[in-house]
């Protein structure tokens, strides 16, 4: 008994030890596989650093950012203005949501189809600028088969059928309906749709059109539906230099009750859009208003010959993506007085290509030490930009004002041109 007593103790000192030596082993990484639950310990253990590494990282992390494009940089947006023939149809895709301006006349679908050719299927927002047949057309074919968040009207309303049909499926649906008023807005993420007009409310469907700004970094693009001359006059009263955008959409299909001097003088463009069907019996758009334009040295496209057009945006530059091959300075026969003007503008010009007298540098405004309020006299510098001027000083020469977000070579010309901005 004595004997089997201890061959069983000699049998479990064995089995002990063999046992501390593997447990040993594989701490000290002896042994080749371990187990599968001690590997994911020491993944863990692997991807789990200390206080001091997380600190290299997060700095490494940073130095990465500073390399990466700045924090201004945006998201693409692109505009599609739809060729719906007499009409308006406005598309704006952003990466955090679609907005749509007008939808065609109610004889067509284009604006349905192209949406359908886009792959979109919902619209966060529907801005219907008035209600004539020619901006709201399709808005019950786009009702019934897209879904839609929110519409946007100006309150005016018609006998239209297609009005009355819009209206009943905005209610069937639950979709939620607004009037805005001026400084309403919304934002899609880095896209701003900020509510300019009317100004005054008249009942006139045309009058009344919502006008909206969108802005989209330092680009920016104006719609203001079938508005008029002396609703345009208003948003110059109200808003002068925020006028001033990349892209003007010609109210009214190019019509001569709409576009006035005054009104491209505020709003500088560089691109306009006339969204019309070809030969269309009203003119549009009208001769007076194409040379208004040309001689402003804008880049006219016209739905009518370029089809289906489409911008996009970076918040910096803007770019064509899609348009038909066609001129966008078509040539047209400019009336006595309108030649006259374009001669005086030249030679105004040329003037403000000429040296700046000591006289006239003593009266400018020093850009380096002058006040917000004195900045804010400069073209093209409003209240933001005034702040960033003067966060950004000093100044080596006017040239350097480029330095500001949304100031490029063509605004630079403009305060050049002004003769106002120095560095004494």
């Amino acid at each position: 008994m004595k004997k089997y007593l201890l061959l069983l103790l000699m049998t479990l000192f064995v089995l002990v030890g063999c046992g501390s030596s593997i447990h040993e082993s594989v701490e000290d990484g002896d042994v080749g596989v371990p187990t599968e639950g001690q590997q994911t310990e020491d993944v863990k253990q692997t991807t789990s650093p200390d206080a001091s590494s997380l600190d290299e990282t997060a700095t490494g992390k940073s130095e990465t950012n500073e390399k990466a494009p700045s924090a201004s940089k945006t998201d693409d947006m692109r505009v599609h203005f739809i060729d719906v023939g007499q009409g308006d149809g406005i598309l704006i895709e952003t990466v955090a949501g679609n907005v749509l301006v007008d939808a065609g006349n109610w004889n067509g679908r284009q604006v349905l189809d192209y949406l359908h050719q886009q792959q979109i299927t919902h619209l966060d927002l529907v801005i219907a600028t008035h209600p004539d047949a020619d901006h709201i057309g399709q808005l019950p074919l786009i009702l019934n088969q897209l879904t839609v968040d929110e519409i946007w009207m100006n309150g005016v309303e018609s006998t239209s059928k297609t009005f009355e049909n819009t209206l009943n499926i905005i209610d069937e649906k639950n979709i939620i309906y607004y009037e805005p008023e001026v400084g309403d807005g919304i934002d899609f993420g880095d896209v701003a749709i900020d509510v300019l007009g009317p100004i005054t409310k008249t009942g006139d469907a045309n009058r009344d059109s919502i006008v909206v700004k969108v802005t989209h970094g330092s680009n920016a693009l104006l719609l203001t539906g079938d508005a008029g001359v002396k609703e345009e006059q208003a948003l110059i009263t109200r808003f002068g230099r925020e006028l001033e955008s990349d892209i003007l959409k010609l109210g009214h299909h190019g019509s001569n009750t709409s576009t006035s001097q005054a009104f491209l003088n505020a709003v500088k463009p560089s691109i306009a859009i006339v969204s019309a069907s070809a030969n269309n019996s009203y003119g549009h758009p009208h001769a007076d208003v194409l040379a208004r334009v040309i001689q402003a040295t804008i880049n006219v496209y016209q739905t009518s010959k370029h089809g289906d057009i489409v911008f996009q945006s970076d918040g910096e530059v803007i770019k064509l993506i899609k348009a038909k091959d066609y001129t966008t300075r078509p040539e047209i026969e400019k009336e006595p007085e309108l030649k006259e003007e374009a001669s005086a503008k030249a030679e105004e010009l040329e003037t403000a290509k000429q040296p700046v007298s000591k006289d006239a540098l003593e009266g400018c405004v020093d850009i380096n030490d002058a006040s917000k309020e004195e900045l804010m006299t400069i073209i093209h510098i409003g209240d933001v930009r005034a702040d960033e001027l003067i966060r950004l000083r000093p100044f080596s020469s006017v040239d350097g004002l480029t330095r500001i977000n949304g100031i490029g070579s063509g605004r630079l010309k403009d305060i050049k041109a002004e003769n106002k901005a120095c560095v004494r």
